[in-house]
């Protein structure tokens, strides 16, 4: 009989072989394989890739959210599968030794995200109270003779309301970037999501800080409430700060 793989989660500092009461992938049992001092996560799959539906990624994001609050974790991409038990073995073997820097590293520190959102509500008002531009150009557009020459002032308005959108970036994202950073270890700018994202960031810190930062970033999107909208997610693994290329898998 061909060895089961072996779907990974993560890799955390664990010297005891250990097996959790939450369910992994396929409603798996989840456990971890040990080598000196470090461990990965894993649960039994027959399957080669696994599909990323909701139920799946979900199932992925739920394993690692439990292993963050007793560990410290370096977490796997979605899918990511070992051919057998060996396999899983070697991987920690050869990445040993930066495994453990990585781990110590990272000790005790999560990765939070502030996603800032503008509202268009809030720019369409913005525009109609103290831009004079745009109320030419809206009368322009109800006197246009033609359906070119309204499309023609209708990409105009557009490019009105980018401009006023990248002054917010500025009078907003980049405050509170700038705020939320210094209570952070480390950020990362991460790519914009949508034409109504101004700032998608990553930020590294004290898990034990925590609810400091977040209150912080509460209060910001009080302070700009009516201008822009919050997202807050986290603790999460720290994705964006992993410094190791692992050897890959045979």
């Amino acid at each position: 009989m061909a060895p089961q793989s072996k779907y990974i989660y993560g890799i955390i500092a664990e010297s005891q072989v250990r097996r959790f009461g939450f369910p992994g992938v396929e409603d798996a049992e989840v456990y971890a394989i040990n080598h000196d001092g470090i461990a990965a996560i894993v649960s039994d799959t027959q399957l080669r890739g696994i599909d990323p539906t909701r139920k799946n990624i979900h199932t992925h994001t739920v394993v690692q959210d439990e292993l963050l609050k007793e560990y410290t974790l370096l977490p796997m991409g979605f899918g990511m599968i070992a051919a057998s038990e060996d396999e899983v073995r070697r991987l920690l073997k050869e990445n040993c030794e930066g495994l453990v820097d990585e781990l110590n590293r990272l000790a005790g520190k999560v990765e939070v995200e502030v996603k800032v959102f503008w509202d268009q509500e809030a720019v369409i008002k913005e525009l109609q109270g103290e831009n004079q531009e745009l109320t030419k150009l809206q009368s322009k557009i109800g006197a246009a003779l033609s359906c070119d020459e309204a499309q023609r002032l209708l990409i105009e308005a557009g490019k009105l309301v980018e401009r006023i959108v990248t002054d917010w970036k500025v009078r907003y994202a980049e405050q509170v970037c700038a705020i939320l950073g210094q209570l952070a270890l480390d950020t990362q700018l991460n790519k914009l999501i949508g034409i109504h994202n101004i700032l998608n960031a990553s930020f590294l810190i004290e898990k034990s800080r925590e609810c400091v930062f977040k209150e912080e970033a509460y209060k910001l999107d009080s302070k700009f409430q009516g201008k822009v909208n919050f997202k807050y997610v986290g603790p999460l693994p720290p994705y964006n700060f992993i410094k190791l290329n692992l050897e890959p898998m045979k």
